[in-house]
């Protein structure tokens, strides 16, 4: 009876600030793969949601703009404290000491937590956010001050954090004042794509970008001007623009599709038959995309800033661009496309380094001896 009780208190409470974690398509399914995985080795204690109902959140999302302004207002005082009672409650009936928390939001508590160890994973700070972020950089100085120090008071208050890359753990040590042995980097798993393995042509010359949202914060418009002046130089190119419903706005440019969202067998194909994917991100935190190209054998082109430069093998399965300008990124995809071996060595060498290195069993396995130890 003892050992079962004590077995249970051992177990994992998932809480995330934006969607049942059980959900596939809440944080671009990071919460439900990692409770999928818990759940496999019977991990998982609690799972719950703290965000808040929608006829509390109308009245408080006008409160907060007028208090706050209207950019990032999820993230203001008024709703995180909710969050984070919601979140705080919620423990203490749980028979589990540990919570992990996916995403910062739920935190910081305005009171102590006694018996429970509060664990959070994030993929970005307020600080990184607010210097690429297209909304973020439109906030109050006030405004960006207060979520930068709500940022502050929840890395302080976790027990220990979980952070998906270097960068991340990097910022979180110079900008936050946080010891580096309070922070371990577990990385992600894929997403929703399958790896492929089958023969790819890479002589098609077709280039993939693909982003569900932030059009814009994910270099669209950039991939747009450059792929128009890259063409050219090489009137073979071929783009294809998925997901995004902002792109519609280009239509009929040429050599270029717009397919909005489409099932996931048709994007599975995209992956498997497209030879080079692009998103220059002015700000992507981690980009489980491009895990997804790398792991179909596309060689991944982006910016030099965020996560990029890790994901990528710091250039060796892909293409660093030094400048966010058209003409950079345009050079850079016709001289890709000049020598068809070596994109093909560095597609199938970074499908070996993504599937040795990025997999959800070894996030959780990271997690889990964090948790384990008692750190």
């Amino acid at each position: 009876m003892n050992k079962n009780l004590n077995s249970e208190t051992q177990k994992i409470n998932l809480c995330s600030s934006f969607g049942d974690p059980t959900v596939p398509k809440v944080w671009s399914g990071t919460p439900y793969n990692i409770y999928l995985e818990l759940k496999k080795r019977n991990q998982v204690a609690d799972t719950f949601c703290t965000d808040i109902p929608f006829w509390i959140k109308l009245p408080l999302s006008v409160l907060t703009i007028l208090v706050y302004g209207k950019n990032e207002t999820y993230r203001a005082t008024f709703r995180r404290y909710i969050c984070a009672i919601k979140c705080w409650f919620r423990t203490r009936l749980s028979v589990s000491s540990n919570t992990l928390s996916l995403g910062s939001l739920s935190f910081p508590f305005p009171v102590n937590t006694p018996r429970q160890n509060h664990y959070l994973l994030t993929d970005t700070t307020w600080d990184l956010w607010s210097r690429h972020s297209e909304s973020a950089q439109q906030c109050p100085e006030k405004s960006s001050l207060l979520f930068d120090k709500l940022d502050k008071l929840a890395f302080t208050q976790a027990k220990h954090v979980f952070s998906t890359s270097q960068y991340v753990k990097d910022n979180l040590v110079k900008h936050y004042a946080i010891s580096p042995e309070k922070i371990t980097v577990v990385g992600t798993g894929l997403g929703i794509i399958e790896p492929y393995y089958g023969e790819k042509d890479y002589s098609n010359r077709k280039i993939l970008f693909a982003a569900k949202d932030r059009f814009i914060d994910k270099g669209g418009n950039l991939v747009i001007e450059a792929f128009q002046k890259a063409l050219k130089s090489d009137p073979k190119l071929e783009l294809t623009i998925v997901g995004s419903e902002e792109a519609r706005k280009f239509e009929n440019l040429p050599n270029t599709k717009f397919l909005g969202f489409i099932p996931l067998n048709d994007l599975q194909e995209l992956f498997n038959t497209h030879s080079l994917f692009l998103m220059p991100a002015l700000n992507e935190p981690w980009g489980l995309v491009y895990l997804e190209a790398m792991a179909c054998k596309m060689p991944i082109m982006g910016l030099n800033r965020n996560s990029f430069p890790e994901i990528s093998g710091c250039g060796k399965y892909g293409f660093i661009l030094e400048e966010e300008t058209s003409d950079e990124i345009a050079n850079s995809i016709v001289d890709a496309f000049k020598n068809l071996e070596k994109l093909e060595e560095m597609g199938k060498k970074g499908q070996i380094y993504c599937l040795e290195n990025f997999s959800w069993t070894k996030t959780v396995d990271r997690i889990l001896g964090v948790v384990n130890r008692g750190e």
